[in-house]
Protein backbone atom coordinates (compact mmCIF):
# COMPACT_ATOMS: atom_id res chain seq x y z
CA UNK A 1 0.00 0.00 0.00
CA UNK A 2 2.92 2.31 1.12
CA UNK A 3 4.59 1.57 -2.54
CA UNK A 4 1.18 2.91 -4.50
CA UNK A 5 1.10 5.84 -2.29
CA UNK A 6 4.11 6.78 -3.35
CA UNK A 7 4.09 6.49 -6.32
CA UNK A 8 0.57 8.44 -6.55
CA UNK A 9 2.76 11.15 -4.94
CA UNK A 10 5.70 11.19 -7.26
CA UNK A 11 3.90 11.53 -10.14
CA UNK A 12 1.73 14.01 -8.66
CA UNK A 13 5.21 15.65 -7.95
CA UNK A 14 6.29 15.01 -11.68
CA UNK A 15 2.95 16.25 -13.04
CA UNK A 16 3.52 19.50 -11.27
CA UNK A 17 6.98 19.83 -12.48
CA UNK A 18 6.21 19.34 -15.97
CA UNK A 19 3.15 22.02 -15.15
CA UNK A 20 5.76 24.36 -14.17
CA UNK A 21 8.13 23.72 -16.69
CA UNK A 22 5.48 24.52 -19.50
CA UNK A 23 4.29 27.36 -18.08
CA UNK A 24 7.95 29.37 -17.80
CA UNK A 25 8.57 27.52 -21.85
CA UNK A 26 5.44 29.24 -23.14
CA UNK A 27 6.06 32.22 -20.97
CA UNK A 28 9.65 32.53 -22.30
CA UNK A 29 7.71 32.09 -26.09
CA UNK A 30 5.33 35.02 -25.42
CA UNK A 31 8.22 37.41 -24.13
CA UNK A 32 10.03 36.55 -27.30
CA UNK A 33 6.76 36.83 -29.20
CA UNK A 34 5.77 40.11 -27.60
CA UNK A 35 9.80 41.35 -28.07
CA UNK A 36 9.61 40.85 -32.30
CA UNK A 37 6.53 42.79 -32.26
CA UNK A 38 8.05 45.33 -30.82
CA UNK A 39 11.05 45.15 -33.36
CA UNK A 40 8.62 44.95 -36.51
CA UNK A 41 6.22 47.51 -35.36
CA UNK A 42 9.50 49.87 -34.93
CA UNK A 43 10.71 48.80 -38.61
CA UNK A 44 7.31 49.60 -39.71
CA UNK A 45 7.27 52.90 -38.20
CA UNK A 46 10.73 53.55 -39.70
CA UNK A 47 9.69 52.52 -43.46
CA UNK A 48 6.72 54.93 -42.94
CA UNK A 49 8.36 57.81 -41.74
CA UNK A 50 11.29 57.03 -44.92
CA UNK A 51 8.47 56.12 -47.06
CA UNK A 52 6.72 60.01 -46.20
CA UNK A 53 10.20 61.56 -46.76
CA UNK A 54 10.64 60.07 -50.13
CA UNK A 55 7.04 61.03 -50.99
CA UNK A 56 7.46 65.36 -49.44
CA UNK A 57 10.68 65.26 -51.70
CA UNK A 58 8.80 63.77 -54.64
CA UNK A 59 6.06 66.85 -53.89
CA UNK A 60 8.74 69.74 -53.42
CA UNK A 61 10.49 68.43 -56.63
CA UNK A 62 6.64 68.87 -58.58
CA UNK A 63 6.31 71.83 -56.77
CA UNK A 64 9.48 73.39 -58.59
CA UNK A 65 8.51 72.16 -61.54
CA UNK A 66 5.63 72.80 -62.23
CA UNK A 67 6.55 76.73 -62.14
CA UNK A 68 5.50 76.97 -58.18
CA UNK A 69 7.58 78.41 -55.57
CA UNK A 70 7.87 75.26 -53.68
CA UNK A 71 8.11 75.61 -49.73
CA UNK A 72 5.87 78.79 -49.41
CA UNK A 73 2.00 78.80 -49.23
CA UNK A 74 -0.25 75.97 -50.23
CA UNK A 75 2.68 74.18 -51.04
CA UNK A 76 4.30 74.66 -47.54
CA UNK A 77 0.77 73.83 -46.10
CA UNK A 78 0.37 70.47 -48.50
CA UNK A 79 4.48 69.26 -47.18
CA UNK A 80 3.24 70.32 -43.45
CA UNK A 81 -0.02 67.71 -43.96
CA UNK A 82 2.14 64.81 -45.67
CA UNK A 83 4.25 65.29 -42.48
CA UNK A 84 1.53 65.17 -40.29
CA UNK A 85 0.02 62.24 -41.88
CA UNK A 86 3.43 60.43 -41.44
CA UNK A 87 3.84 60.90 -37.90
CA UNK A 88 -0.45 60.01 -37.73
CA UNK A 89 0.21 56.87 -39.20
CA UNK A 90 4.00 55.97 -37.46
CA UNK A 91 2.64 56.96 -34.08
CA UNK A 92 -0.83 54.48 -35.05
CA UNK A 93 1.59 51.58 -35.62
CA UNK A 94 3.93 52.37 -32.60
CA UNK A 95 0.81 52.34 -30.47
CA UNK A 96 -0.44 48.82 -32.05
CA UNK A 97 2.90 46.75 -31.64
CA UNK A 98 3.10 48.17 -28.32
CA UNK A 99 -0.52 47.08 -27.22
CA UNK A 100 -0.19 44.02 -28.82
CA UNK A 101 3.24 43.43 -26.99
CA UNK A 102 1.51 44.35 -23.55
CA UNK A 103 -1.19 41.64 -24.13
CA UNK A 104 1.56 38.95 -24.85
CA UNK A 105 3.79 40.12 -22.08
CA UNK A 106 0.26 40.11 -19.78
CA UNK A 107 -0.33 36.42 -21.64
CA UNK A 108 3.81 35.33 -20.73
CA UNK A 109 3.01 35.86 -16.76
CA UNK A 110 -0.36 34.58 -16.75
CA UNK A 111 1.66 31.24 -18.09
CA UNK A 112 4.10 31.65 -15.62
CA UNK A 113 1.79 31.45 -12.76
CA UNK A 114 -0.64 28.45 -14.17
CA UNK A 115 3.02 26.74 -14.29
CA UNK A 116 3.47 27.67 -10.14
CA UNK A 117 -0.31 26.56 -9.68
CA UNK A 118 0.56 23.44 -10.94
CA UNK A 119 3.50 22.53 -9.11
CA UNK A 120 1.75 23.70 -6.05
CA UNK A 121 -1.03 21.48 -6.87
CA UNK A 122 1.36 18.74 -7.67
CA UNK A 123 2.78 18.88 -3.98
CA UNK A 124 -0.59 19.16 -2.66
CA UNK A 125 -1.71 16.14 -4.30
CA UNK A 126 1.71 14.12 -3.35
CA UNK A 127 1.26 15.05 0.26
CA UNK A 128 -2.53 13.87 0.40
CA UNK A 129 -1.38 11.27 -1.50
CA UNK A 130 1.07 10.30 1.31
CA UNK A 131 -1.51 11.10 4.19
CA UNK A 132 -4.30 8.60 2.28
CA UNK A 133 -1.50 5.84 1.94
CA UNK A 134 -0.60 6.55 5.81
CA UNK A 135 -3.97 6.74 7.10
CA UNK A 136 -5.02 3.21 5.14
CA UNK A 137 -1.61 1.45 6.17
CA UNK A 138 -2.51 2.51 10.12
CA UNK A 139 -6.17 1.05 9.18
CA UNK A 140 -4.58 -1.71 8.11
CA UNK A 141 -2.49 -2.58 10.78
CA UNK A 142 -5.56 -1.83 12.98
CA UNK A 143 -8.25 -4.88 11.41
CA UNK A 144 -9.91 -2.18 9.95
CA UNK A 145 -10.16 -1.96 6.05
CA UNK A 146 -10.39 0.76 3.59
CA UNK A 147 -13.98 0.47 2.67
CA UNK A 148 -15.72 -0.56 6.12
Amino acid sequence: MQAAAAAQSLGNIVQGVGGLLAGNANSKALKKQARETLQQGSAEETRIREAARATMGDQIAAQFSNGFQGGTGSALDALRESKINATLDALEIRRQAMGKAAALRAEAKQQKLQGKLSLLSGILGAGTSVAKGKADWADARRGQSGGG
